[in-house]
């Protein structure tokens, strides 16, 4: 069955967009679109019927695309009890809350539209001690959302009207998937602190009750091999993905001057063996951009080089599909660009490091769209949902949440777990905790 979609005509690549992710990656479904004279969207389909949807955010100038605030709450299940929506009070960013007859108020394309190209990150001068814009400036904390896959649930809300028009209409079933992930920032602690290690040690037996990992630090005090390093978690992190069924992606830095970058090189081999293992047992060796690469095209091209001449060096032909930016570094839609023009397939930086959940409103993976060119971009956003700093900062109880509403949409649970988190007993529990809430 094709839909078809009959829209206004301004707008045109950015209602090409919308379309496209909500009908297409979203929901399964097949449409046609055209442009013609008129004041909403109409979604008809041979056999009778039609649907009309408010166009909000595309019927106004560009410089007014901010939601009013506060938002208005439409109580769905008044009207669409059908709907799967995470609450029953659903945010409205553009349009109006109601479902009457065949006519959906809410502006479905326009919010989805505004979330997944972070369009007030674009316009917003906001940003931290980092440049990245923070989670407080965000909409979605502002107004209490954060924690909702927002989009997710707009294109359930439109999936329930269109079904109620045409009962037979079907769409792709989606599988829920955990994705973990580890940004390599410290591989392996930066020096034998000699006498103090000692004391440390003392502590991981006494107060953190954790022998193997006091044995463990002893060994490498000793002189032991970098592989006795409490901090080469590697392994570690591969095995409890493995016991899962999972595929660990691991994100190397292959630059950086910056104080915050690490200090390592791909050329030392025992980084080219850790490459070659990971490889070889199936997981994934992907890109972190250094702290300057997420304005600079220079040097992402030249870190990703050296990262894929590594990989090449040792036979690993799968590399460096995607990544990540150091410290959540991003501008938006200057990042996005720099990373499709470097070839790379996707990204996994947008998430808040202090706050876990949905910064782009949604637990899908989908392809990016420039704000400023206007233009669709080769590359799709993995939205990062759970970081370890700031999900064990609120617990484990909103890790299982969040995971829970990514089970519920079928999407991912993308989780940052670095392997320097990892960490004796500790480190390994909390990690298992996060994967199996």
């Amino acid at each position: 069955m094709t839909l078809r979609v009959a829209t206004p005509t301004s707008f045109g690549p950015e209602r090409d967009s919308a379309l496209s992710v909500v009908l297409r990656e979203f929901l399964g479904l097949d449409y046609r679109h055209e442009t013609e004279p008129r004041e909403d969207v109409r979604v008809s389909m041979n056999g009778g019927g039609d649907l009309r949807i408010a166009d909000g955010l595309f019927s106004l100038p560009s410089d007014e695309w901010l939601p009013s605030r506060p938002l208005a709450k439409w109580d769905v299940c008044q009207d669409l009890p059908e709907a799967v929506v995470s609450e029953p009070l659903l945010p409205v960013l553009f349009g109006a809350g109601r479902m009457d007859g065949q006519r959906l108020g809410l502006d479905v394309f326009g919010g989805a539209f505004f979330m997944l190209t972070r369009y007030e990150e674009a316009i917003s001068s906001e940003r931290d001690e980092h440049g990245r814009f923070p989670a407080e400036a965000s909409l979605a904390v502002a107004e209490g959302f954060l924690h909702r896959p927002l989009v997710n649930e707009y294109a359930e809300v439109l999936w329930a009207a269109l079904r109620r028009i045409w009962p037979r209409l079907e769409r792709r079933e989606r599988s829920f998937r955990v994705v973990p992930t580890h940004d390599v920032d410290v591989p392996l602690s930066l020096r034998r602190p000699g006498p103090r290690g000692v004391l440390t040690a003392a502590a991981d037996l006494a107060r953190r009750r954790d022998p193997q990992l006091a044995a463990q630090r002893l060994r490498w005090l000793a002189g032991g091999s970098r592989d006795d390093d409490p901090t080469a978690t590697f392994d570690t992190l591969m095995e409890l993905s493995e016991r899962r069924g999972l595929r660990s992606a691991f994100y190397f830095l292959a630059g950086g001057t910056n104080g915050h970058d690490a200090s390592y090189s791909l050329d030392d081999p025992w980084f080219r063996r850790l490459l070659r293992r990971i490889d070889e047992r199936g997981h994934e060796i992907g890109f972190h951009g250094s702290y300057e690469t997420f304005r600079d095209p220079e040097l992402t091209r030249a870190e990703l080089q050296a990262l894929q001449h590594a990989c090449a060096d040792e036979g690993i032909a799968s590399a460096t599909r995607g990544g990540r930016q150091h410290y959540l570094r991003f501008e938006t839609p200057t990042t996005w660009q720099i990373w499709a023009d470097a070839g790379l397939a996707y990204d996994s930086t947008l998430g808040f490091g202090d706050r876990p959940g949905f910064r782009c409103g949604t637990c899908f993976e989908y392809p990016v769209f420039n704000v400023r060119t206007r233009q669709r971009l080769p590359l799709r956003e993995r939205p990062l949902v759970v970081m370890e700093r700031g999900g064990l900062a609120e617990g484990f109880e909103t890790i299982a949440r969040l995971k829970a509403e990514c089970r519920r949409y079928g999407g991912d649970f993308v989780l940052l777990w670095h392997n320097d988190w990892a960490v004796g007993r500790r480190g390994r529990e909390g990690y298992e905790r996060a994967l199996d809430c």
